[in-house]
């Protein structure tokens, strides 16, 4: 069940303002350029480790007027140097002029001026993106939040969800994102294992310097979980300093996982869908002592109710 919108909620900028704002950051650190139709690359340059990032000017656009791309908070606040690629629409970063730009980067020599570079990427497509650019960087890390490894129907025949991609060609350059992070000295793969198809193409990530991490109960979109109160930033951090590791995840996502009202509301959900009572009632008991939501309370009312109930019936059963 997601949270009902805010009565708050932050003022969408409009197209136009929201360029302007980059095209002014650009002039100040580094540069904006627009790479073809569909992809834009903004680049700020700060430290001697470099956060390259995939992202979707829609969903920067809706976070507000004051919204920035993903993973931004570690230039304001590490003055990491960052290059985020913003897709317009669902592009899927397929397009040889992203291609060509990479190339440029490549043949300049831009990632060996770097000590550190990470890839970053949340959800299908740009997770996708940030695995499988980053073999213009050998030995870079990667962190992908339920990245699809490919969607080429051959090899991940049972993804289904992006038949409007399908017409996308996967099987050339940075189709197979698998296989193109084996030249990363790390790659973390984030995903909800009971996000059936999330959790297929995290099977597919299978090279040698690869992490799993799971995150049971994160749902489909785990970015919005992890990227408020620094989640994000400290799961960056910590990639940064050769610190990730499963333990450190669970540690990073602690309380989250105790007090995050939208991700036990989630967890309580799949809990009543399994018809276990009493793992529903430690769940709504649960969210109710961390949040005091309404919701929890009746929940937990409702369940005591159908346990009360059950238990009752033993009893006559039993006479």
């Amino acid at each position: 069940m997601a949270d009902p919108t805010p009565a708050n909620a932050p003022t969408r900028p409009t197209r136009a303002d929201w360029q302007a704002r980059m095209v002014e950051i650009g002039k100040m650190h580094g540069f904006f350029e627009r790479l073809g139709a569909d992809h834009h690359a903004l680049y700020v340059q700060e430290g001697n480790t470099l956060l390259v990032t995939f992202d979707e000017v829609a969903r920067v656009i809706d976070k507000g007027e004051d919204a920035l791309p993903v993973g931004f908070e570690a230039v304001k606040k590490r003055e990491w140097s960052m290059l985020s690629i913003l897709a317009e629409g669902r592009s899927w970063f397929r397009d040889p002029g992203l291609y060509r730009f990479f190339d440029k980067l490549v043949d300049e020599g831009f990632f060996d001026s770097f000590d550190k570079v990470i890839f970053l990427g949340a959800g299908p497509m740009c997770g996708h993106a940030a695995a499988a650019f980053s073999v213009t960087a050998p030995g870079a890390k990667v962190l992908a939040l339920s990245p699809a490894a490919t969607l080429d129907r051959a090899a991940a025949p049972f993804e289904l969800r992006f038949r409007a991609a399908w017409r996308k060609t996967f099987t050339d350059r940075y189709g197979y994102a698998p296989d193109m992070v084996e030249g990363a000295s790390q790659a973390f793969i984030v995903y909800d294992p009971l996000e059936v198809l999330d959790a297929a193409h995290a099977a597919l990530f299978r090279a040698r310097t690869t992490q799993r991490l799971r995150f049971r109960g994160g749902g489909a979109d785990i970015l919005s979980l992890l990227e408020p109160h620094r989640n994000l930033d400290r799961m960056l951090k910590a990639t940064a300093n050769n610190r990730m590791t499963p333990l450190r995840f669970a540690q990073i996502t602690r309380r989250l996982r105790q007090s995050n009202r939208r991700y036990l509301l989630s967890l309580l959900a799949r809990a009543e869908e399994r018809g276990g009572l009493k793992l529903a009632a430690i769940v709504a008991r649960r969210g109710l002592d961390a949040t005091g939501a309404p919701h929890f309370a009746r929940r937990l009312s409702a369940i005591e109710a159908k346990m009360t109930g059950a238990r009752d019936q033993v009893a006559v059963a039993g006479e």
